[in-house]
């Protein structure tokens, strides 16, 4: 961390204003409003000076009534353009909120895959609930805080000025103390800030770890296990808000000595003259009370550097994540009709920062309308290459090519709107059934969706439901089975009418029923359109036109069922030992 302290013009501060400047209509009411309120205090303690000489010395009766009349006049003047100004300034700042959180969600969902494993689910929830507002918020404040108070005082500096600039320049010799103040403060708290904002980042993380695992949690009595990690983080989290809470309350203190001290000494000089006969009281009641009235200006102008710490850090974070370049997008073509010809030529895969290649000189032709399995133990490969497919990962040796087509030349949205993907891990939306199903998709019938539901074994489930299509699913599809949140994936992919179909473990949460269903529904729907699956229950593949067996990243057996099993070499191991099982 840099031991900088912070600037109002840093690089990410000025890129964050940039989002309330374009409502400079609402701007330029609110500092009206922030005018003639800053007016109104300079008026204040004028009025004040005034009046305690035509009342006290000259006792003119008409004070009697007109001062307090006055000064009511000039109290909802004040309170009137306080409110305007607050208000259009908290108009403006979320206009600016709402779209930064638009272009926060538009900038995550168009990652590229690897982008995805450098954040968790808790830190990306922590930038939009916690850091994107906390930036925003703090532009509202500030500038509130910057307009309203940098007028008062500049207004009232402005009476101190007129009437004795002797006394008003031993006020500002305090100046210096004060920023010395503020820069201390400032420095302080942005480090605590950015440190704060990752450790909420992990308490997020903890809660929805416990949360989503309640069953296992509850299954190995681990209620201590998921405390003490809870409690270690809570412990953090108080431990820097108590900092954090000392140095705000450390600032204001500081800032109001200083201020006093300037006050003490420039009372005594004024009392010394007021004896001497050199001024008024009056005069110097006008000036005490604008030396007063800027001690709340000043004190908020103070605090502002724990805002702009918190500020600094949270518009920090956020645009750092903003920042990762979205996929870049190669290809020119657009692929309107596809055969569903697929080709992977010495594809070759390596990881982000691996050191070893998950996927090795990889050579596979797979014909249009063909059925191609793939099997092997955990870490062969085979989720590698179903993920290249749809452009998830991009080889890094090789190329694939679909319909003769090296598929980097081709757009992302019209490569993939021809594949279905249905994976091990079940993607629901806390919605209802029918918009799970129709994701994506335009003007899909009833009937369309229950034709899918019934080649995927879930239609009689369905319309024996009193709410049918309608029936909300529940968070991740809470409110159905294991199987049936399976069979709806699979329903969704049947829906989408693409011409490559790839099944990732689709059936593996199925019963023998269910998984005999799916058999035959697979044996209608995939006809004519490229299917690939991968499996570890052998006996759903049976039927498939081309078996590949990898390890190693590489294939090491190719061929259908009955002639692998005459090789009785890996693969007639493996259904071995699956009918042994």
């Amino acid at each position: 961390m840099s031991k900088k302290s912070v600037s109002w013009f840093s690089p990410e501060l000025k890129r964050l204003y940039k989002y309330v400047t374009p409502h400079v209509g609402l701007l330029f009411l609110a500092a009206i409003a922030l005018g003639v309120n800053a007016a109104t205090s300079s008026l204040i303690a004028t009025l004040l000076g005034k009046m305690t000489d035509l009342g006290f010395y000259e006792k003119d009766p008409r004070i009697i009534l007109a001062a307090p009349l006055t000064l009511i006049g000039i109290t909802v003047i004040y309170g009137l353009s306080n409110y305007l100004g607050d208000y259009w300034l908290g108009l403006a700042s979320q206009k600016a909120l709402i779209k930064i959180r638009g272009e926060m969600f538009d900038r995550i969902i168009r990652w590229p895959f690897a982008s995805y494993q450098h954040y968790t689910t808790s830190q990306i929830g922590t930038k939009f609930m916690n850091e994107g507002n906390q930036a925003l918020a703090a532009v509202t404040k500030s500038c509130v805080m910057i307009v309203k108070d940098s007028l008062q005082i500049v207004g009232l500096l402005g009476v101190l000025f007129y009437y004795n600039w002797q006394l008003s320049i031993v006020m500002l010799l305090m100046a210096p103390l004060l920023v010395s103040a503020m820069k201390f403060i400032s420095k302080r708290s942005k480090k605590m800030v950015a440190s704060n904002q990752k450790t909420w980042g992990r308490l997020i993380g903890v809660v929805q770890d416990a949360y989503t695992a309640n069953k296992l949690v509850k299954a190995n009595d681990a209620y201590a296990i998921e405390e003490t990690k809870f409690n270690e983080v809570n412990r953090k989290i108080r431990t820097e808000q108590v900092h954090l809470v000392k140095l705000k309350a450390m600032s204001t203190p500081m800032t109001h000595v200083i201020s006093m001290l300037g006050v003490a000494v420039v009372v005594s000089v004024a009392m010394f003259e007021a004896q001497q006969g050199l001024i008024t009281v009056g005069e110097f009641i006008t000036f005490l009370s604008a030396m007063l009235l800027m001690r709340d200006p000043l004190n908020h102008l103070s605090g502002l550097n724990a805002t702009l710490a918190t500020m600094s850090a949270a518009a920090t974070s956020v645009f750092e994540m903003m920042d990762v370049k979205p996929e870049e997008e190669t290809g020119t073509k657009e692929l309107s009709d596809m055969k569903g010809k697929v080709t992977f030529d010495h594809v070759g895969l390596t990881y982000p920062s691996a050191s070893k290649e998950a996927i090795s000189d990889f050579n596979l032709t797979i014909k249009p309308g063909e059925h191609v399995a793939l099997v092997g133990l955990s870490g062969s490969g085979k989720s590698s290459i179903i993920n290249m497919l749809p452009r998830f990962w991009e080889p890094t040796s090789g190329k694939i090519c679909v319909d003769d087509i090296d598929y980097t030349q081709l757009t992302r949205e019209s490569l993939r709107r021809h594949i279905a993907f249905v994976t091990q891990d079940i993607v629901l939306f806390d919605d209802t059934i029918r918009a799970n199903l129709a994701y994506g998709l335009k003007a899909v019938t009833d009937e369309q969706i229950y034709a899918a539901l019934d080649a995927a074994a879930l239609g009689d489930f369905v319309r024996q439901l009193p709410e049918g299509l309608d029936t909300p699913v529940g968070e991740f599809g809470g409110k159905l089975s294991g199987g049936q949140k399976q069979r709806l994936s699979i329903a969704r992919a049947f829906l989408k009418d693409a011409r490559i179909l790839i099944f990732d473990e689709a059936t593996s949460a199925l019963d023998s029923e269910s998984e005999h269903k799916i058999k035959l529904a697979l044996e209608t729907v995939t006809k004519g359109r490229t299917t690939i699956t991968v499996a570890h229950r052998l006996s759903t593949i049976e039927n498939a036109d081309q078996i590949i067996v990898m390890e190693n990243g590489r294939i090491v057996e190719q061929g259908t069922h009955q002639s692998l099993m005459s090789l009785n070499g890996r693969y007639a191991k493996l259904v071995q030992l699956q009918s042994l099982a």
